[in-house]
């Protein structure tokens, strides 16, 4: 069989072959990838549209990787119909069995819902940019989205504002593909539920994501952890909630004045947003007790995650965010706000806790629990990394995606609108 891949950003094959720094995300594509190659009868390559990059064609360690070229200063989400037209050009060239397109977020989906191609095409659910409309700013009032933009990027289509705004252009793209295309793969309750709301028909596949293997080699120690730190590892965004991380840190310093809140992450001193939330921090009086670690790859970050007592994600919105399956697999004691798919990630009181998103107090409670019983830190962390072990095992993966693959290249018509758990069974016998 053989499929080509659409990826929102190329792969860190092809920046480390161009000499540049991946940018971090999509980290469980390459790994799927690998595992893949190790299937016989499997053959995959990989195409994605990049800004600034020429059209070219590399072979790395066996895998043909495709760079569709875009204008420098075009926007991330923008998709243009000389953009398509390569796209549908590459896909007749290579004649593959399967089109596997990574997320509805830029243009690929199109080719499937307007009917440029005729190849069988499967969609994997990632942030679902409409869903993610919602939470965008987060905790920010209107002053503070305003505070948060510079003038500069104002004037140079940046910061939050124009985001929003490519958030909401680049969504009504994705409603059309949402409705347009027949096969998809996910991982929650949520995404499944997102695609069933606009488009009842389609089939619906589960499919988890392999992280890196940094994150099993590293195991989470009570004895050895810095007692009452926090961590949260994909920060940089309002809707990842930081605000209501650092309400909870200063009501966690009643009780604990020794807390401390490690934040990984791009948040910089440049982007408006960034350095508000600086400001934030240092008129909050908490600049003593946040520690930003920056960008990190995958053993520097299991590294910290095995350092620290919590992990804490305070998102208004999120699918599946790999930094919560990332600490799970560390046996970090996790607490997660309950939005989007994270219960279909987190059971209550045995994998992890749970609080209504922007409920700063129970954020604090809920961390202040773990910090306060050592039994129960080692019963979320062990439950966690027993659970993440299972869920995203490469070789159980890469199983879920093929049998995926099966039915959409042999048209099979199986609609599911059972539960993620019950879908899995399916394929894996069917594999």
């Amino acid at each position: 069989m053989k499929v080509l891949w659409f990826t929102n950003d190329p792969l860190p094959a092809v920046h480390y072959h161009l000499g540049r720094t991946p940018s971090g995300s999509g980290t469980w594509m390459p790994c799927l990838l690998e595992e893949l190659k190790r299937t016989p009868g499997v053959q995959v390559e990989v195409a994605a549209s990049s800004p600034g990059l020429r059209d070219a064609q590399y072979t790395i360690d066996g895998t043909d990787y495709f760079v569709l070229s875009q204008p420098r200063f075009q926007p991330f989400f923008w998709g243009t119909k000389r953009d398509l037209q390569k796209a549908a050009s590459l896909v007749r060239e290579r004649r593959p069995d399967v089109i596997h397109i990574h997320g509805t977020e830029r243009y690929y989906g199109l080719l499937a819902a307007r009917g440029l191609v005729s190849t069988p095409c499967v969609i994997s659910l990632q942030g679902l940019l409409g869903s993610c409309l919602q939470g965008f700013f987060g905790a920010l009032s209107p002053r503070d989205v305003w505070r948060s933009d510079r003038l500069s990027e104002v004037a140079t289509r940046r910061g939050l504002m124009w985001s929003y705004w490519d958030f909401q252009t680049a969504a009504r793209r994705e409603r059309e593909i949402l409705m347009g295309v027949k096969a998809f793969m996910g991982r929650t309750d949520w995404d499944r539920s997102q695609l069933y709301s606009v488009n009842p028909g389609a089939r619906y596949f589960h499919a988890g994501e392999i992280l890196r293997r940094d994150f099993k080699n590293h195991a989470w120690d009570l004895l050895k952890c810095d007692r009452h730190t926090v961590i949260f590892t994909n920060a940089g965004e309002p809707r990842r909630g930081i605000e209501v991380l650092l309400d909870a840190l200063k009501l966690l310093k009643r009780d604990f004045p020794d807390a401390r809140l490690r934040l990984a992450g791009g948040i910089g001193n440049r982007r408006g947003y960034h350095r508000f939330f600086r400001r934030t921090i240092e008129e909050s009086g908490a600049s003593g007790s946040v520690d930003f670690l920056g960008y990190m790859d995958g053993g520097e970050m299991a590294a910290e995650l095995s350092r620290a007592h919590v992990f804490a994600t305070a998102s208004y919105v999120e699918n599946s965010p790999n930094s919560l399956c990332e600490a799970m697999q560390v046996g970090l004691p996790c607490v997660a706000s309950y939005t989007g798919g994270i219960p279909s990630l987190v059971q209550h009181g045995e994998t992890g806790l749970m609080f209504p998103m922007g409920d700063a107090p129970l954020l604090a409670d809920s961390i202040a629990r773990i910090f306060r019983s050592d039994e129960l830190a080692a019963h979320l962390g062990d439950n966690a990394r027993i659970e993440a072990t299972s869920r995203h095992a490469p070789p159980k993966v890469a199983s879920q995606t093929l049998a995926a693959y099966n039915e959409v290249a042999n048209g099979a018509e199986r609609p599911y609108a059972g539960r993620p758990e019950e879908r899995v069974a399916v394929l894996e016998q069917s594999n």
